[in-house]
């Protein structure tokens, strides 16, 4: 969705994180050779086109690649962001009401493909060798070839589509709202070998977050003070379990593959935790600058077990990331990264 831009105060962060490591190596220069286990993030930029960027954090060499985009300058508002078969595919939103764009990208960067697609395309998933990805104002997903990026279909679904996620032949894709228009509270399901839609599940006003659970099941999650988080059988579409966090819900959910701990971004700005087995929640990172820092996106790394936040502060300055330990607490800032980061996906080896 676009987002919903509002003015908060700056604060001096290297005044409120001065106990926290600032070493870190930014390099400008695109056009690097990366082999190393990292981080791609993808920052959605202001309103003219040049100002987002897809960086790379490099863990082994504790280095950050500002903008690795190689082939050309990124569009308007770049929002969606998968790295599968070693291949990056990025979205590009356009101006509003206008058609975007798909990448995909190699490792480094640089464009093996690109085409025109959708209305403002948002969030995507593979499934079934293709690509499918959401389009809000035209209420519809647009299915590409993953090869050729060529056009297979447009579906029908709900109200403003946007996040959407793959299990096995299943896409499953949250429905929205329209700014002062029709409301939605569903999650559309598409089957990639047909490409209809085989159902519709209805939990909660403007679904905003889908995962996965280690035993393949399908989270949604679901924003506000008390907004569950269902816990969903892909096959027989029933819910099996809700859960409600002490902080309320925002968006985007990470799995924990070691064990049954869910995270993400709660209503109040910070990084909460539930615990699927026993429903325990719990706030584990605390906003460090609630009045000018803004947790825009947030993705767990399970390997070196490190959560990985996007701070998007105004979204008219540089973000920043901030990296912490399993525990919560704080290891690493990098202070300048892209306006508005978003998108933060893994190449772990």
């Amino acid at each position: 969705m676009f987002r919903n831009i509002s003015i908060v105060c700056l604060s001096i962060f290297a005044l409120l994180f001065s106990s926290c490591t600032r070493d870190e190596i930014i390099i400008p220069e695109p056009h690097v050779v990366l082999t190393t286990n990292g981080a791609y993030i993808l920052s959605e930029g202001g309103v003219n086109p040049g100002s987002s960027k897809l960086s790379f954090y490099s863990i082994a060499k504790d280095s950050f690649y500002i903008n690795i985009f190689s082939s050309s300058i990124l569009g308007l508002f770049p929002s969606g962001l998968i790295f599968i078969n070693n291949n990056l595919f990025l979205t590009e939103q356009g101006n509003f009401g206008s058609a975007g764009k798909i990448y995909k990208l190699d490792t480094n960067g640089s464009t093996i493909l690109s085409q025109v697609v959708g209305t403002n395309p948002y969030s995507l998933a593979a499934a079934n060798n293709k690509i499918y990805i959401t389009n809000g104002p035209a209420g519809n997903v647009s299915v590409v070839d993953m090869n050729s990026l060529s056009l297979i279909k447009s579906i029908s679904v709900g109200v403003y589509p946007q996040e959407i996620i793959a299990i096995g032949n299943k896409v499953f894709v949250c429905n929205t709202s329209l700014y002062g228009g029709a409301q939605d509270s569903t999650v559309s399901v598409i089957d990639a070998t047909t490409d209809n839609v085989v159902k519709t599940i209805i939990v909660q006003k403007d679904p905003s977050s889908l995962a996965m659970t280690n035993d393949n099941k399908l989270l949604v999650g679901c924003p506000g003070q008390f907004g569950f988080v269902y816990l969903i059988d892909p096959d027989s579409y029933n819910k099996i379990d809700s859960f409600l966090s002490i902080d309320g819900f925002g968006k985007d959910i990470a799995v924990d593959s070691d064990s049954d701990d869910i995270f993400f971004i709660s209503i109040s700005n910070n990084i909460s935790k539930i615990n699927l087995v026993n429903k325990v929640s719990s706030k584990l990172i605390s906003n460090p600058s609630p009045s000018s820092s803004l947790f825009y996106g947030y993705n767990y790394e399970s390997v070196n077990k490190k959560h990985y936040v996007c701070d998007a502060k105004n979204f008219t300055v540089a973000g920043s990331l901030y990296i912490y330990n399993e525990i919560g607490a704080m290891e690493k800032i990098i202070y300048t990264i892209g306006i508005a980061p978003r998108r933060i996906v893994f190449k772990i080896n």
